[in-house]
């Protein structure tokens, strides 16, 4: 089994980082590492975790480097340029991984190596009662990703999918974007990915926190800002006069649209 490297920004996590290593920490797969890049905490996240590390080798933490922008974005990216393994799985600060979740995916990656993604699901709880929620994507299948992706009816949480490192040929984040940063990365991965090279394992192996302070469940004009950019950057990276994706183009340009009024 080939090393699966877990890449985790953090910033002023320390209600939730413990919970969240822990949950990888009892993964029923054991050939990972984990790599941490904290964005500036001014709490005791670093403390924490470095004394969380002191136990388990396979955890390592660095610091965001000055010469990146702040953000998650610069985080994961930073720690994509850190990592060891032949497959990329990103985690949130705060969310969980179920335990057979690393399992049952690289499984999937070790036996078919024309596989590039594959992917899973999410689904949200209550910050404090742990009460299961609604999930995160409408649907597990779409016969076009992309466009499902897009029109919001299919997507998947930073944590769902589990990469073959080899698929990105530069870091995979927008940096500078606040939010939509991993809409934007799937979208893109989307466009790319041949059909073959997907593989959709319809299982629910992430849990999403609700209830906490998360930078996406924040609305303002900055907010829909970066919702615009996202688009335009897919946009840009489809190609406006790309026939074949037409339908895709059209969604994009109504939600630059609708974004342009908030």
């Amino acid at each position: 089994m080939q090393k699966i490297s877990v890449i985790i920004p953090t910033f002023n996590r320390q209600d939730y980082i413990l919970e969240t290593l822990d949950s990888l920490r009892k993964q029923s797969c054991t050939d990972w590492e984990c790599i941490i890049v904290d964005d500036g905490s001014c709490d005791n996240t670093v403390i924490l975790i470095q004394k969380y590390a002191q136990s388990d080798q396979r955890f390592s933490i660095y610091k965001r480097p000055d010469s990146m922008q702040k953000g998650a974005n610069s985080c994961r990216n930073f720690g994509f340029l850190k990592a060891k393994g032949n497959y990329i799985k990103f985690l949130d600060s705060d969310d969980l991984l179920k335990q057979d979740c690393l399992e049952r995916q690289v499984v999937i990656l070790n036996e078919k190596p024309e596989v590039k993604v594959c992917l899973s699901y999410g689904r949200f709880f209550d910050n404090d009662t742990k009460e299961l929620k609604e999930f995160w994507s409408r649907r597990k299948e779409y016969s076009h990703y992309l466009l499902g992706h897009i029109t919001n009816q299919i997507r998947w949480a930073v944590c769902d999918p589990l990469w073959r490192k080899s698929f990105f040929s530069a870091p995979p984040f927008k940096e500078g974007l606040m939010n939509s940063q991993e809409w934007l990365m799937h979208g893109e991965a989307m466009f790319k990915l041949k059909s073959k090279e997907i593989y959709n394992l319809q299982k629910n192996f992430s849990l999403i926190r609700r209830g906490n302070n998360r930078m996406s469940s924040k609305r303002s004009s900055s907010y829909y800002n970066n919702q615009k950019k996202s688009r335009l950057y897919l946009l840009q990276k489809i190609g406006i006069l790309n026939f074949k994706y037409f339908q895709c183009n059209f969604q994009l340009i109504k939600q630059i649209l609708v974004f342009l009024y908030w």
